[in-house]
């Protein structure tokens, strides 16, 4: 599986586990949501290595902040890094 799809995936399953937290904890609204959901994926982004850096092929000489990025960006959800995949493609192919 590409870095991208595994992006997407991972985008996908943060969006879902967030969603479960949130109905299970009812005191986890707006900006805690959020919150929630960068720590998830800034986490499962380390966890699986995952990073759009060098995906791309752009060298970065620290690949925790690859992770980290990594991890804000599917923190954001599967329609963000959709859009995001989309650009990438139109601005390279």
């Amino acid at each position: 599986m590409s870095t991208i799809t595994t992006v997407l995936v991972l985008s996908l399953l943060v969006e879902i586990t967030t969603e479960i937290i949130k109905t299970s904890f009812p005191i986890i609204k707006d900006s805690k949501t959020q919150f929630v959901s960068m720590v998830l994926g800034v986490i499962i982004s380390f966890a699986t290595s995952t990073g759009v850096f060098s995906a791309l092929d752009i060298k970065i000489s620290i690949p925790a902040l690859d992770f980290f990025i990594t991890g804000l960006i599917i923190s954001r959800g599967s329609n963000i890094v959709h859009d995001l995949i989309k650009k990438i493609n139109t601005n390279f192919v």
